[in-house]
């Protein structure tokens, strides 16, 4: 299959990074802002399309959305288990928390509305990473070193609210 797409397409859909880590690898900042500029139609394989997320995403510009089912993905992909509870890496999640705004770069010229969206998001994120100071962070020893974890519910129960 192969899979005819726009810089733009890959950017409201959330996987900008994950395009950018993957794909455009051997490509300067100023190549990939020249490629964001012009905006025209790139071939994508079906093996970067499954790598950068895209054969299960639709476009939306719900973005708050978007990352609420994105961090409950990481949530039950990386969650461990100790005394019959479910944790989530500290490290984890302020990694997300702080990354997934790097899915919309500043040389995007978002129109209006994916403007707001980014903007609510952003908010939405920060309130969060505020939150997560006050949660409980517990300590287990994993492979001779210290981990740091938030109670998985915990971040479920933000995320929800």
């Amino acid at each position: 299959m192969i899979i005819t797409i726009t810089p733009e397409d890959i950017i409201r859909r959330c996987l900008w990074s994950e395009y950018k880590r993957f794909t455009l690898r051997d490509k300067t900042e100023q190549e990939i802002q020249l490629l964001v500029k012009e905006n025209k139609p790139m071939v994508l394989t079906e093996d970067d399309g499954y790598a950068i997320g895209l054969l299960k995403v639709i476009e939306t510009d719900n973005l708050t959305h978007r990352f609420i089912v994105h961090i409950k993905e990481m949530l039950n992909i990386k969650s461990t288990i100790f005394d019959k509870n479910v944790y989530i890496s500290v490290r984890i999640i302020e990694n997300e928390l702080e990354n997934f705004k790097k899915r919309f770069p500043d040389y995007w010229n978002a129109d209006t509305t994916y403007e707001k969206s980014i903007k609510s998001l952003n908010e939405f994120i920060c309130k969060l990473q505020e939150q997560i100071k006050t949660f409980e962070i517990f300590e287990f020893k994993v492979k001779e070193k210290k981990v740091r974890y938030f109670q998985s519910k915990d971040i479920k129960k933000m995320i929800e609210n």
